[in-house]
């Protein structure tokens, strides 16, 4: 391994309903973490703000089969205020010092690089300050990636790193952007002793950790700057929730090495994401790289264990379902060697299709193709359930 670096917010106010509950201990009933063979701190050298940088060198080198774990950041909601007296008006016991993500956070936002301000949407202000964005980790190369080949990412583990997150809205953003009246965000408070995130007392959504980046660095024809805001053939957000513990990310190879990036960590999300925002947190994931040479790929696919996942991405969301039609129909002809017509019936008896994002300006659908249709087929994974 070839390490360098390596092992050595909305505005408006924040309702905060999980300040009417306690939160000593909500992180402590996590199940064992995966063994891993290399540790990727959250440093500012190791991360970038909104973007995919070109001209970063790797920060860590893998060969081929290692498992990595790498410590995410986000859930910095101060804004302007003291983290410290933020989090106890927020009903929050833990503190930047009992809580590393937070500390890591801070530092990274005040020095890391950072992509410059995107353009506003219409009809809003341009940012009074430098470019924000994901916060993005890497990139790790993988030995021996070269473009032509594919690599797969199996995803051990995603845990929070910290005891809450939010989910934010304002206007001119989301799926509604004119119907929007005001800022508004949220405090949700993470449970993982029961594994549900608390909205607010009595309402909880299942607790659901997964990384809404992950991707290798884009082509050269995405120069000189690709921000990290919109899904692409290299992944990047894709902000699909079926990423979660034990799936598999597939993506093509565009540069040498592959160059993997992950980010914006998630601990729960509808399919949609129709706000622009999930649960927004701090997450730790545990990554397996795996290579495999010559298996050339045109975009992103999926799978868990007991489901193929067609992936389509476009700015306009009927392209995105064409791309993820066709995307299934590739996948059932590879998997059970049916031509386009016996995949395509098949697709409309068999397989969900389902609207993954609509706010990264590229727009998401996915299609949930499940392996028990296969009758005949057995189709050995990787991950067992614990």
């Amino acid at each position: 391994m070839n390490l360098r670096s390596v092992c050595s917010a909305a505005s408006g106010s924040l309702v905060t309903g999980a300040a009417l509950l306690a939160t000593a201990g909500a992180l402590r009933a996590l199940p064992p973490e995966p063994k891993y063979d290399v540790l990727v701190p959250l440093k500012p050298e190791n991360v970038s703000l909104g973007y995919f940088p070109y001209d970063l060198a790797p920060i860590l080198t893998v060969k081929s089969g290692t498992t990595v774990k790498i410590n995410g950041g986000g859930g910095a909601r101060w804004g302007d205020a003291d983290p410290a007296t933020w989090l106890k008006e927020n009903g929050f016991k833990e503190t930047l010092q009992d809580t590393p993500a937070f500390a890591e956070t801070i530092a990274a936002q005040k020095t890391t690089r950072r992509a410059p301000p995107a353009p506003p949407p219409p009809g809003m202000a341009a940012a009074a300050s430098g470019g924000g964005g994901h916060m993005l980790v890497g990139p790790i190369a993988i030995e021996g990636a070269e473009p032509g080949d594919s690599i797969e990412i199996r995803i051990l583990d995603v845990r929070p790193r910290i005891p809450y997150g939010s989910v934010s809205t304002s206007p001119g953003r989301g799926g509604i952007p004119d119907l929007v009246p005001r800022p508004f965000a949220q405090v949700v408070r993470l449970d993982t002793k029961r594994d549900v995130a608390i909205y607010e007392e009595g309402v909880e959504v299942p607790l659901r950790p997964f990384m809404g980046v992950m991707g290798l660095q884009p082509s050269d024809e995405e120069r000189p700057l690709r921000r990290s805001s919109a899904p692409g053939n290299f992944g990047g957000n894709l902000d699909l929730k079926e990423l979660t513990n034990g799936s598999t990310l597939y993506l093509p190879v565009f540069q040498k090495g592959g160059l993997f990036y992950t980010g914006d960590s998630h601990a729960a999300q509808g399919d949609g994401e129709v706000t622009i925002s999930a649960v927004e947190t701090a997450n730790s994931c545990v990554l397996q790289f795996v290579l495999h040479k010559g298996k050339t790929l045109k975009n992103p696919r999926a799978e868990n264990p007991t489901h193929f996942i067609a992936i389509g991405l476009d700015p306009d969301l009927n392209k995105a379902m064409r791309q993820a039609i066709t995307e299934g129909i590739s996948y059932i002809g590879e998997i059970n060697g049916y031509d386009f017509l016996k995949a395509f019936t098949l697709s409309s008896i068999g397989v969900d299709f389902r609207v993954t994002q609509v706010v990264d300006g590229t727009q998401g659908i996915h299609g949930m193709i499940p392996k028990a249709m296969f009758k005949k087929k057995t189709f050995p994974y990787w991950y067992q359930a614990p």
